[in-house]
């Protein structure tokens, strides 16, 4: 049997690592998104909407 790479590692170091993800995450949440990155990620959601319509007509 293989074993995963969960397996491999000390309880402790398992419980370091998830203590940086959960710092880094906190951290990320915390970061001001910029107004100009927000109306790009609502552009591109627009662009892939409208994609999705044009490939949905031509298989009708």
């Amino acid at each position: 049997m293989s074993r995963s790479s969960d397996d491999t590692i000390s309880p402790q170091l398992r419980l370091a690592i998830d203590r940086k993800i959960a710092y880094l995450l906190t951290a990320i949440e915390q970061e001001k998104v910029p107004d100009r990155l927000t109306n790009l990620a609502v552009q591109l959601q627009n662009a892939l909407v409208e994609k999705r319509r044009c490939k949905a007509k031509k298989v009708e």
